[in-house]
């Protein structure tokens, strides 16, 4: 249960103002500014983080029909967590206009004036050596695309481990039921393993190491299907509840 003062909701029509709140808990510290994939994702260099997080938070957030958004918010209304979920059918970063307002182009001239691999890594990753392990180890073809995928689970340091991404994954679950889909996502942090698991997501598949030029970082798949559904038999699940 999320703390009293916490209150969690599904935003139905984010706004511009939303997307840079949650920039700002994404690039905080304690949250994704010292994951080892944000700096391999911003070409080695973590002051990229900010644009890594506009980049793909606008091409979710501010298209309508692509995703689902929760926040959670403390007394005073700031935002202190959020997730976000591409629904079924839908991609991040995928179509014309998703790039367009995610200001694809533009990130990336920014990260090759830092590092000239960066944007050639970014898409080789992002486009095919993600998307493929994430299939193998989830048992579903293209499953970014075909289930209820989380792309973000951000919650602010001072309120980690007191149930508030729980509480923002059930809002998540009960939509996702809605729609028969199944929830999947990755972590690139060991330390989420657990607290999905609590949620009531299932380990997949053997945990990946990616290699970038500059850090070396983590992949571990987790997925829920609905209630009644049976986990296909390609799947090999771990519980370490």
């Amino acid at each position: 249960m999320a703390p009293p003062n916490v209150t969690c909701e599904f935003v139905q029509h984010p706004t511009e103002a939303l997307t840079e709140e949650a920039i700002e808990v994404f690039a905080g510290p304690g949250v994704m500014r010292e994951d080892p994939a944000a700096l391999a994702l911003s070409g080695g260099n973590i002051s990229l983080i900010e644009d890594l997080g506009r980049t793909m938070l606008r091409s979710l957030l501010l298209c309508p029909g692509v995703s689902h958004t929760f926040t959670a918010r403390d007394e005073t209304g700031a935002l202190i967590g959020f997730t976000v979920f591409s629904l079924p059918g839908q991609h991040m970063l995928s179509t014309p206009e998703q790039m367009e307002i995610a200001n694809l182009t533009d990130f990336m001239i920014k990260m090759s004036q830092v590092s000239k691999e960066g944007p050639a890594y970014y898409e080789k990753t992002m486009m095919k050596e993600v998307p493929e392990l994430n299939d193998k180890a989830l048992g579903i073809q293209e499953a970014e695309r075909n289930t209820y995928w989380c792309n973000f689970a951000m919650v602010r340091a001072d309120y980690q481990g007191k149930g508030v991404a729980k509480a923002m994954f059930e809002l998540a679950f009960s939509e996702a039921d809605k729609l028969g889909a199944t929830v999947a996502l990755t972590t690139t942090n060991a330390r989420n393993v657990p607290i999905y698991e609590k949620i009531g997501l299932q380990q997949c598949g053997e945990p990946e190491t990616l290699q970038s030029p500059w850090v070396e970082w983590g992949l571990w798949f987790f997925k829920r299907t609905p209630p009644g559904s049976q986990l296909t038999t390609e799947v090999t699940t771990q519980e370490r509840i």
